[in-house]
């Protein structure tokens, strides 16, 4: 389907809630244009959750967005891992072949992807690595393309949580947990300023709107996980400090009352992760709950995400090259079929016109030739005879000139080689090089004066030697000509 909007779509699903968000792409923030949540009861395995999710895309014309999703990390395997090396292709390599030691499947039947989260000074990385069943990821898929929708980007809750974090309330030094109550499991993030430490999901099907009083269900099994979480980092870390303070968000429930009811229970402060609006700089009203995988998720959208994991499968991007492609040979085959029958058409209009431009040339030429080359003919003989009339620039001449120009004492010319139209070469001795230097610049003044082809003087090879005692300059002065004087057979050269 073509696009009609600009806008970014960011989808989540399963039986129980469908959650959306749609963004307008902004260099500054979030600017939210609707959020919305569907409650209900659906199964992947009657097709009722496939038409759900069909009937919320065409009602609300998400196909036209740019749609990413994200899936819940309770349905897949990730781990902080502490891997030997600095680059990112060899981490991608050690994470593929030690696969088999984080999951019970091999990798041809996952679907993965690793994200570095920190540098260490000792050389070692710290990498968020996500292994995903290709069956889950497929199924999720499938409900996506039943609904008209090619996804863009499949994200994991995670990285979408710990950007938003990251992002919106990331301070150096503090150290915070953030439980994201999600439709199907919860998710327990620990974090030491702007960086991801720790974490792990469950699967759950509580109802986290009931989870507003202590000593309920809810409430407990909450105060558990998190209890578990924070002590597993505290236990974990290099200095034994856990969390200080525990937030609290959530796609579809409000969290003021869980919150209260939480910090009751753990003895911790806990409090609604309101800091995510701050993300946002337009449109926050919209937002009825603190849907942080999703605003994580729209700024991975937008390139802006400290921590970002693809889960793209295989077949999504095969389907996606095929579908692209054909797309692409079907518009230049339209295009290149236009240009051909309109050149077509203009070579047959050019040919026409060519073959009889031809003949009325030829015809012409025809008439003209004879007139053509007596005309030819005759102004040879005016070259030759207006050389023979002008003997300016004759090589008598220009040595007269260069005569005048001659020192009159301590220099003398004994050769002198006149090409006509290409140079003159002088020739001699003198008693230093001062008066040779002389002469070359007397010429070239010349040449800028009233002799052009003295213009380019300029002293060739010399050597000092010895006659009767005395120190004599052997010198050589060459003068090219810039162009050729007239047309016409050359003259011998004087000497």
């Amino acid at each position: 389907m073509a696009r009609k909007t600009g806008n970014i779509s960011i989808l989540q699903f399963d039986e129980h809630l469908i959650a959306w968000l749609r963004v307008k792409p902004s260099p500054k923030g979030l600017e939210i244009l609707s959020w919305e949540t569907k409650f209900g009861a659906w199964s992947a395995q009657d097709g009722s959750l496939e038409l759900a999710v069909e009937e919320f895309v065409k009602t609300r014309s998400i196909a036209a967005d740019r749609v990413h999703t994200v899936m819940p990390r309770h349905d897949m395997t990730a781990r902080i891992l502490l891997l030997p090396s600095h680059d990112e292709q060899e981490l991608d390599g050690m994470v593929r072949l030690g696969v088999e030691d984080y999951v019970p499947y091999p990798e041809h039947e996952l679907v993965m992807d690793q994200c570095l989260l920190q540098r260490l000074p000792d050389g070692q990385s710290r990498v968020l690595a996500v292994f995903a069943h290709r069956d889950v990821v497929e199924s999720h898929v499938a409900v996506l393309r039943a609904a008209g929708v090619e996804p863009e980007q499949i994200s994991v809750s995670t990285a979408c949580i710990a950007t938003s974090a990251i992002l919106a309330h990331g301070k150096e030094g503090e150290k915070f947990a953030l439980a994201n109550l999600a439709s199907g499991g919860v998710e327990v993030l620990v974090f030491n300023g702007n960086r991801l430490e720790y974490g792990r999901a469950v699967a759950t099907q509580q109802d986290w709107s009931a989870a507003t009083a202590v000593g309920s269900e809810a409430v407990e099994e909450l105060a558990s996980e998190v209890r578990a979480t924070v002590s597993a980092h505290r236990r974990d870390s290099e200095d034994g400090i856990g969390a200080e303070r525990i937030y609290l968000a959530s796609e579809w429930v409000n969290t003021a009352q869980i919150a209260s009811a939480l910090s009751d229970t753990l003895g911790y402060e806990c409090q609604p992760a309101q800091f995510a609006r701050s993300l946002c700089t337009q449109g926050a009203e919209h937002l009825s709950t603190l849907p942080l995988a999703s605003l994580g998720a729209a700024l991975a959208a937008q390139n802006r995400a400290p921590i970002s994991i693809s889960l793209v499968p295989a077949s999504l991007e095969q389907a996606r090259r095929r579908s692209e492609t054909r797309r692409r040979f079907a518009k230049v085959g339209g295009f290149v079929l236009a240009i051909l029958l309109a050149l077509l058409a203009l070579y047959g209009q050019a040919a026409f016109q060519r073959s009889r431009y031809i003949a009325e040339l030829q015809n012409r030429v025809a008439e003209i030739e004879p007139t053509a080359l007596s005309v030819e003919a005759k102004r040879r003989q005016l070259i030759r005879l207006q050389q023979h009339l002008d003997r300016r620039g004759s090589a008598l001449e220009l040595l007269a000139k260069i005569s005048e120009l001659t020192p009159a004492s301590g220099l003398n010319i004994t050769r002198y080689s006149f090409s006509h139209g290409e140079e003159i070469t002088l020739a001699g001795r003198s008693e230093t090089l001062t008066l040779v230097y002389a002469l070359a610049d007397a010429l070239r003044e010349a040449g800028r004066e009233d002799i052009p082809q003295f213009a380019r003087a300029g002293l060739g090879p010399y050597r000092e030697d010895q006659e009767q005692g005395q120190s004599v300059i052997q010198y050589e002065i060459n003068i090219p000509f810039a162009t050729a004087e007239t047309e016409g057979e050359p003259e011998a050269d004087s000497e």
